[in-house]
């Protein structure tokens, strides 16, 4: 009895388990100590099994068949009291005992109800303790996972001061940084204002003197092209007169020599050989009249050339000056141009000539940083004049240069703007060009670009009369 009593308890202790384990699969669940059901005392997992084959209150059956259930610890006092235990006593109380048959048949019947009542009770105490077991170790289990989660938490919330403990110390840093830099940004800015102011007198001097020398040198040029023109009339006209007086003169010699050419032949021949050699002096006297028109000419077209430059370059000289007034010595250091060559067809028909040169402003590609300048050849250079527009970036003396990493190596991108009117549909003409310059004196040759006049004349590029070309450096 005591046997089954233990199997079933473990086996109803199992069932909880199974379904326990049934309900959540995802949750394993070993309990650390176990309460005997008839002791009421608690042991541990492993020692549970031995103290039920060992536990004296455990319900046994008595080995006489007297149908009595007594606790192990007292089995032998029953055992020396037992009826059965007396065979003399059985014949004498047979009797007896078949009345009672029935009365214990009614009491085993209640014991049995009695026993079922109390297995069901302990029964549903297990899986009660079950559940209580299993809600305590998920209480455990949560109140972990919330510590380690706090514990995880209180570890970000410090990583997060100190971090933005160590953010506004850089802020500070960065904004104290700031300020020096402004303020020797300011510094800086003024300096630059006032030697540009100095370098725009200085320039402006330099102009009013280059226009007086332009006017001076154009007088002269005038004076010495009227003297020209006046000298080479004067030789025409003497030429002309000479002509018409060797003309009249072989005249005379002819009819000389028709009437004296019976007379001596000698003195003919020599008559000849001297009108020979008159009229070569005369050849060579024209011939090299002629060669020196020809060099006056050249000279004359050359210095017409000389002077055209030369006002271009005051003009842009001119133009740069009235740009820097306008924008108050405010420099470009961005590395971004844009410009507007007006009177595109004007300025196409003095390159074409006088091959004149078309210079931007100057800009930087960023604070403190190289000075830069496109220069354009409207009708060419070289193998491509006639037909296309040349340009190059050139990288020039600057102020920052000994500052600056050499050799310079920069990319741009040359833009020329379609102008149409609504600015989604514009399709610009893109050129990326490699800038290069190993030192102050040394310019590779193949900085320049070229772009068609074809595709300068298509869409939209040339809008009255004006061209935008624009100038971005990339790195």
């Amino acid at each position: 009895m005591s046997h089954n009593n233990s199997k079933s308890m473990t086996d109803d202790r199992s069932t909880s388990t199974s379904t326990s384990t049934s309900s959540k699969s995802t949750t394993i669940i070993k309990y650390e100590k176990s309460s005997c059901l008839f002791c009421n005392e608690w042991f541990d997992a492993q020692t549970f099994t031995e103290h039920l084959i060992h536990c004296g209150q455990v319900l046994e059956e008595c080995p006489n068949s007297c149908n009595v259930f007594v606790p192990r610890i007292r089995m032998r006092s029953h055992l020396k009291e037992c009826p059965r235990n007396k065979h003399n006593l059985q014949q004498r109380l047979s009797a007896s005992m078949e009345r009672l048959d029935q009365h214990a048949d009614h009491r085993v019947q209640v014991l049995e109800q009695d026993i079922a009542t109390i297995r069901s009770v302990l029964n549903e105490e297990i899986r009660q303790r079950l559940h209580l077991i299993t809600d305590v170790g998920n209480i455990r289990k949560h109140n972990q996972v919330v510590e380690d989660w706090t514990r995880d938490t209180d570890e970000s919330i410090n990583e997060l001061r100190r971090q933005l403990e160590e953010e506004s110390a850089q802020r500070v840093f960065a904004t104290e940084q700031t300020q020096v830099d402004t303020q020797y940004c300011c510094n800086i800015t003024q300096s630059l204002k006032d030697q540009v102011e100095l370098k725009l007198d200085d320039m402006q001097q330099h102009i009013n003197q280059l226009s007086a020398d332009v006017s001076y040198h154009q007088n002269q040029l005038n004076d010495n092209i009227i003297k020209l023109e006046e000298l080479v009339f004067e030789n025409e006209r003497l030429n002309r007169d000479k002509f018409v007086q060797i003309e009249q003169f072989l005249q005379e010699i002819n009819e000389d020599i028709k009437t004296k050419l019976g007379t001596s032949s000698d003195f003919a021949t020599s008559k000849q050989a001297t009108l020979d050699y008159e009229v070569k002096n005369v050849k060579s006297i024209v011939c090299e009249t002629e060669e020196r028109i020809d060099k006056l000419n050249v000279i004359v077209q050359d210095l017409d050339k000389s002077l055209h430059q030369t006002m271009q370059n005051i003009s842009d000289i001119e133009n740069q000056l009235a740009m820097q007034q306008r924008i108050a010595s405010v420099q470009n250091i961005r590395g971004h141009l844009i410009w507007r060559i007006k009177d595109y067809s004007k300025k196409l028909e003095e390159a074409k000539q006088y091959d004149t040169i078309l210079h931007s402003a100057m800009f930087s590609n960023k604070a403190f940083g190289y000075a830069l300048r496109l220069d354009i050849y409207l009708n060419g250079k070289g193998t491509w004049k006639g037909r296309n527009l040349i340009a190059c970036l050139n990288v020039l003396s600057g102020e920052y240069d000994p500052l600056l990493n050499w050799p310079c190596r920069l990319q741009a991108e040359i833009i020329i703007r379609d102008q149409v009117s609504i600015p989604l549909e514009a399709q610009d003409y893109v050129k990326t060009i490699y800038v290069r310059k190993k030192s102050d004196d040394y310019i590779q040759n193949n900085q320049y670009f070229h772009i068609p006049h074809k595709v300068i004349t298509s869409r939209n590029y040339l809008r009255n009369d004006s061209l935008f070309v624009e100038v971005k450096v990339l790195k």
